[in-house]
């Protein structure tokens, strides 16, 4: 089941990533995000990737005038029954 987010959600990553990636400390695992509204290929329903991925309100590290892109699979919304907070 591929999760659906939409613009003003909070997400983090999930746990299950945060540790399949080796990253038992750091900021990444205490990051929380605000989806945003952005139309490209990545984020939409189209047939490259599918809405695979959503805009969250940080910079993208490899062009500062794009947001960054995160896959769905890897997020969480903060406030769903699988959050348990930090």
């Amino acid at each position: 089941m591929k999760r659906k987010f939409h613009p003003g959600d909070c997400v983090r990553f999930t746990s299950k990533f945060l540790q399949s990636t080796g990253q038992y400390v750091g900021g990444e695992g205490r990051k929380k995000w605000s989806v945003v509204a952005h139309k490209c290929g990545l984020c939409d329903d189209g047939p490259r990737n599918g809405g695979q991925f959503v805009a969250v309100d940080e910079e993208s590290y490899d062009d500062p005038s794009r947001p960054r892109h995160i896959n769905v699979a890897n997020l969480i919304r903060c406030k769903s029954p699988d959050y348990t907070g930090l």
